[in-house]
């Protein structure tokens, strides 16, 4: 018996299935976000992940980053394409991330959670993290997606640093 191919309108429906289906299961494992293993490769956006999920699951994979960036590579999925495409390819957020005032998102040692503000498809949380020698405070933008393979995902379009008060920048 042959296979009959799927049709391509089909294929987008069918990718963002398989990614629930994965992220799910990443979840069950875990009972929370990024609980069984914040670098596996299950972890991507889907529908049931809220704005402080993604932004957890990302921190949570910086801070286990490993010698082949599997952490950098999870955050870096749950990048929304507008952001991709200002960050990206995934070598050129590498080093952002390792080089820049990102950098204390690979070893953090504690992080502060504000509440989530959501309006109409938005959303935004405030994130300090403290480190060995130092804190910063980040502020997380991020909007639910329209389009295949992820909608009604949640991704981030955007990470501020919020400047210290008095900071002439």
């Amino acid at each position: 018996m042959k296979a009959s191919p799927i049709p391509k309108r089909v294929m987008p429906a069918l990718l963002c299935l398989a990614l629930s289906l994965c992220a799910t299961s990443a979840l069950a494992q875990g009972g929370e976000p990024g609980g069984a293993d914040p670098l596996s490769e299950a972890l991507v956006p889907e529908p049931a992940l809220s704005p402080g999920d993604v932004i957890r699951i990302q921190l949570e994979a910086l801070r286990h980053n490993d010698d082949q960036d599997r952490g950098i590579a999870v955050a870096f999925r749950f990048a929304s394409p507008s952001n991709r495409a200002n960050t990206g390819p995934l070598s050129r957020f590498i080093t952002m991330i390792k080089e820049g005032p990102y950098a204390l998102m690979l070893d953090f040692r504690d992080a502060t959670y504000g509440p989530v503000e959501t309006i109409s498809g938005q959303a935004r949380q405030r994130v300090t993290l403290t480190g060995a020698r130092e804190s910063m405070t980040y502020w997380f933008y991020l909007s639910r997606q329209s389009e295949a393979p992820c909608v009604d995902c949640w991704m981030t379009d955007a990470v501020f640093i919020e400047r210290p008060a008095g900071q002439v920048v």
